[in-house]
């Protein structure tokens, strides 16, 4: 089968958990056989590796579309976006939401339409960019990879504090972007029935399936080394959700467990190291190009995640390596029950119970190393399942 993946967000370097998703899907669905180009849409604000694409899918499967940037909509954006904010601080409800289509580019649609690939199945990420189904033949299986809910979004930000959350879109938005795929993949199960209760709410004909496909792990060889105590991980990218995390942890969790193990150092890797200041007891790696040199480190991972949509991807990959983690209820959103036997969920907002779960951890090896493993085999279960309802949904059966 030929597939067509289309992203506005490159694969590498996987600097964030979308690009990991992207990057994954993308080459399990070369590991299912399946003849795959990659195209990019090109964006100065994301920076990519177009030698680590050419080797990953094939010099002459990835295509990068470049962008024309005009002054005048650049103006027109930084105009509009200020006027939001005005409106937003005002209390206009109407101000959060932005247009479905509001990075549809006329010069993508023409490269796209130029590219004359004729593919089996076309694969777009995000509904945002689900405007690009039209540049390709009806005939072509149309599949949306949505990563996250964007239909009333901010709400949740907002009632955190946290006022940047991205894109928020009215729901019937979102539901035009979904109608215009056959086959809509959540990224869980909660937001699947989301989308599906949310779909059926306006009572429009055309409503696609919706199907789960989880975020696909790379299993390679685990290297942790659960014998290292007072160690802990934090990987993540600078964005909103992960910012207020972190100091959450920093400035009501980490005090308490430093009380118990004084030799605590909470490592963090990732972008996310520009936006914490300098304090005792974090360790900033930066960015690293493998985080299972960080997990032989550092073999437990924190998650303390109290806002966001979709899944925790950092969450995921710790599983994959068979490092346990210790999250917040938020953090494991999306996760069934019976795929958490490699991490301890604490409520939201718990810093003490966060504290004494990850005091627990840190002390002891034997505890590592058992819910270390039960990740591990939970990751190979998590995988098998959502790879075949992704051979599936591309087969159309």
């Amino acid at each position: 089968m030929r597939v067509v993946l289309v992203s506005s967000f490159p694969a590498f370097p996987s600097t964030a958990g979308n690009r990991s998703r992207i990057r994954q899907l993308a080459l399990s669905i070369r590991e299912l056989g399946h003849d795959l180009t990659f195209v990019l849409l090109e964006s100065k604000w994301e920076a990519s590796d177009d030698a680590a694409h050419e080797a990953a899918f094939g010099k002459s499967n990835y295509i990068k579309i470049e962008k024309k940037y005009w002054f005048g909509r650049w103006a027109r954006d930084v105009a509009l976006g200020a006027a939001k904010r005005v409106l937003r601080l005002a209390g206009v409800e109407a101000a959060y939401y932005s247009t479905l289509d509001r990075f549809r580019d006329r010069n993508f649609m023409s490269g796209l339409a130029q590219l004359d690939l004729r593919p089996d199945a076309v694969v777009v990420e995000y509904v945002l960019d689900s405007w690009a189904f039209a540049a390709f033949p009806r005939t072509a299986r149309r599949i949306l990879d949505t990563h996250d809910a964007f239909g009333d979004r901010h709400k949740g930000y907002v009632a955190r504090g946290i006022q940047d959350y991205w894109i928020s879109l009215r729901p019937e938005s979102e539901n035009a972007g979904f109608r215009r795929a056959q086959v809509v993949l959540a990224i869980q199960q909660e937001e699947a029935q989301r989308f599906r209760s949310q779909l059926a709410s306006d009572a429009k004909p055309g409503n696609p399936e919706v199907a789960v496909v989880g975020h696909l792990l790379e299993l390679g060889e685990s290297v942790v080394n659960y014998e290292v105590d007072d160690s802990a991980v934090f990987v993540a990218s600078d964005n909103p959700a992960n910012r207020h995390a972190i100091h959450a942890f920093v400035e009501d969790i980490l005090p308490r467990v430093v009380s118990e193990r004084p030799g605590f150092d909470l490592k963090l890797a990732g972008s996310i190291c520009r936006a914490v200041r300098d304090v005792p007891n974090v360790t900033k790696l930066g960015w690293v190009d493998d985080v299972e040199t960080i997990f032989a480190q550092a073999p437990l991972s924190i998650n303390p995640m109290l806002a966001g949509t979709g899944i925790n991807i950092k969450l995921l990959d710790a599983m994959a390596a068979g490092v346990p983690s210790v999250t917040t209820a938020t953090g494991a959103r999306g996760l069934p029950e019976t795929l958490r036997n490699g991490m301890c969920v604490v409520a939201d907002d718990d810093a003490e119970g966060f504290a004494a779960a990850v005091v627990r951890f840190a002390r002891g090896a034997s505890v590592r190393r058992a819910t270390g493993l039960a990740a591990r085999d939970d990751a190979r279960r998590w995988n098998a399942s959502h790879l075949a309802e992704l051979s599936r949904c591309l087969a159309g059966t």
